[in-house]
């Protein structure tokens, strides 16, 4: 493909290639950000003197060729010849992919050994190395569903994408990527007729749960591939909208609407435990806390309470905590509780400490997902976008948005799926895009009404399941080959992007 062509117009304040129109200051603003961030002070000056920007592109294409064969050493030498500066924020991130790929491959001692000696002594570096000294405790559970090889390495190229270019200045207009994919679906079986409005997969991946009206039915996903109803749990009044496992598997909450909180046992024979309520109050949503000895409800007063698996009410965090929609989710990691406080503010609490920080949006609210590691943040808009968010940085930072699905009037949630993001829709279809390129790769057909939400099998990491108004639970089945060609291919069109920025800079004349 030939890199786009440069122009100008409007006056000479903007700048006009075949996928992107920027306005000039802003692009050198966003140049010189990534100029600095490879150590080129001496380009970056210059750039903002006037034309002429020499940029280092052989050894930029031999960095970008060495992370995708996960070649990490000669990576973090040809980055120190690049440039100095910001070096050890770059390795740190290249260290913890190179600390990940390790221990998925049952490299324990070897990924231990990068931990002390290469990731521990680099600046700020106290708080991953914490994360990743846990992840060596239990790295079978930890990684649970964790890609690897060419895929995995690929993830480097869209956080170092990120970590360079964390302004809105610098924005790529991402066309939209093939979504001819071939799929195969089957309709789950289930009992009750209710509209489908929440559903999760366990954390090992083996059971699924799902909303149908006031019921919720639970699934068996088996190693022979086979689908098999589990057992269906009854006793809420009004229509369920939440639910949540606890990280063993053995547990679930749900959460009427306007109703209460029930914790169940999650064999066949579908026991409710125990019912939280707060007099004269209904809930809106609900959380386990990260040792799974208690748990979190938001409530339709605003107000947040924990109680312990006994029901004893622990504290109450009263006034504008939450809204009467909203999600509850609790961060791996960090253990912050986040919600919505009103209808465009994300709020993380440290519900231990009582910090705050919070993610401002240009629009309602609808929904929010977390990622399986805690890191990131997948946030459903009112106005038909999904904002991708890196919450680790005390100041979360805005990565990705997302278009293409419908949205009008109801809730509907996206769900991360690995190395991609799906959405459920109004226009009845499914959207997966691609998380590091942005770009839409897939729409599922198959629903008569409304997609409410979306779920993702870690341990089946080709099955996608969705819920909807049309009442039925359809699960999507990608071919494995037809993973693999989209993946090479959004790899390769991310590539791509780096040098078309490349090659921009270069020709560039101010």
């Amino acid at each position: 493909m030939d890199l786009p062509s440069t122009s100008s117009q409007g006056g000479g304040n903007e700048v006009v290639h075949s996928n992107m129109v920027l306005k000039k200051n802003k692009l050198v603003r966003g140049i010189k950000r990534l100029l600095y961030s490879f150590g080129c002070d001496r380009e970056g000056k210059s750039l903002e003197k006037g034309p002429g920007i020499e940029l280092h592109k052989e050894r930029v294409d031999l960095f970008i060729e060495q992370i995708l064969d996960g070649k990490w050493d000669e990576s973090l030498s040809t980055l120190r010849d690049i440039g100095k500066k910001y070096v050890d924020k770059i390795s740190l991130l290249i260290l913890e992919h190179k600390f990940y790929e390790l221990l998925s491959g049952d490299k324990v001692i070897e990924a231990s050994k990068t931990l002390r000696y290469e990731i521990a002594p680099l600046e700020n570096s106290d708080e991953i190395t914490r994360k990743l000294s846990a992840l060596i405790l239990s790295p079978s559970q930890n990684l649970c569903g964790q890609e690897s090889g060419l895929w995995f390495r690929s993830r480097v190229l869209e956080d170092l994408e990120n970590l360079l270019l964390t302004t809105k200045s610098l924005k790529f207009n991402h066309q939209r990527g093939k979504d001819e994919v071939p799929y195969n679906t089957q309709t789950l079986k289930s009992s009750g007729q209710g509209e489908v409005w929440s559903m999760q997969f366990s954390d090992c991946g083996q059971y699924l749960a799902a909303t149908s009206g006031n019921r919720v039915n639970m699934w068996e996903f088996r190693e022979s591939g086979s689908i098999v109803p589990w057992s269906t749990l009854v006793g809420h009044i009004q229509p369920v909208s939440y639910i949540t496992w606890r990280s063993n598997a053995l547990q679930l909450l749900t959460c009427g609407v306007e109703e209460n909180v029930r914790r169940w046992n999650t064999s066949r024979t579908g026991i409710c435990l125990h019912t939280y309520r707060r007099e004269n109050l209904g809930t809106v949503s609900c959380a386990w806390a990260p040792d799974g000895e208690s748990i979190f409800a938001g409530l339709n007063n605003g107000s947040i309470v924990m109680w312990n698996l006994q029901g004893e009410e622990l504290r109450i965090w009263e006034g504008s905590r939450t809204t009467r929609i909203a999600d509850l989710a609790i961060a791996r990691g960090s253990g912050e509780l986040i919600t919505t406080c009103n209808y465009r503010t994300i709020r993380f609490f440290g519900w231990e400490t009582g910090a705050e920080r919070f993610i401002n949006e240009d629009a309602d609210i609808v929904s929010f997902s977390v990622s399986e590691d805690g890191f990131y943040l997948l946030v459903s808009l009112a106005n038909e976008t999904i904002d991708l968010w890196d919450i680790r940085p005390e100041n979360p930072g805005l990565l990705k948005t997302f278009e293409g699905h419908k949205r009008k009037r109801y809730v509907v949630r996206a769900c991360f799926c690995g190395l991609f993001i799906a959405s459920g829709s109004e226009d009845s279809k499914v959207y997966v895009w691609h998380r590091g390129t942005g770009r839409l790769v897939g729409v599922f057909v198959g629903h008569s009404d409304t997609v409410n939400c979306v779920s993702w099998n870690r341990a089946r990491h080709l099955m996608l399941v969705s819920g909807s108004d049309d009442r039925i639970v359809k699960g999507w089945d990608v071919l494995e080959t037809t993973y693999s060609t989209v993946l090479i291919r959004e790899r390769d069109y991310l590539v791509l992007q780096v040098r078309q920025l490349i090659e921009m800079m270069n020709q560039l004349q101010i």
